[in-house]
């Protein structure tokens, strides 16, 4: 989705498209937002580029994300056990990445990232949540 300003009234173009060939200009946009998109895409990092790529300079990158537990908790155990029937019945969807720590390494200029527990995601828990800066 991108759009444009003219006299108060904002347009916006819905596109379909992968997140690692997003089909837009270099540095053609101010802001990407992802929403528990990069859970289920084939290559985070080459997604993360391709944000990059389509952010302006100081564009932001807002994202909300649900990610691994931590390694030896009950919750990381029972992800791993359900990860291959969540990947096959939800698009792709993995619970056990660790999508805070790739995004954290990205080459973004700044990120600011938290981590949530929402009560109703139950196994697709902890979330992250943030926003970074190209």
């Amino acid at each position: 989705m991108h759009g444009s300003h003219q006299k108060g009234v904002v347009h916006f173009k819905f596109t379909q498209a992968v997140a690692e060939a997003l089909p837009l200009g270099d540095a053609s946009v101010d802001a990407v937002v992802a929403t528990l998109v990069l859970c289920s895409v084939k290559d985070v990092d080459l997604a993360l580029q391709e944000i990059m790529r389509v952010l302006k300079p100081g564009g932001l990158c807002v994202f909300v994300e649900h990610v691994a537990a931590e390694d030896g908790t009950i919750r990381r155990f029972f992800q791993g056990i359900l990860d291959p029937l969540q990947q096959f019945v939800a698009d792709g969807c993995h619970f056990t990445r660790k999508t805070g720590e790739v995004i954290a390494k990205a080459v973004f200029s700044s990120v600011e990232l938290q981590r949530a527990f929402v009560s109703s995601a139950s196994i697709a828990n902890p979330q992250v949540y943030g926003i970074a800066r190209k």
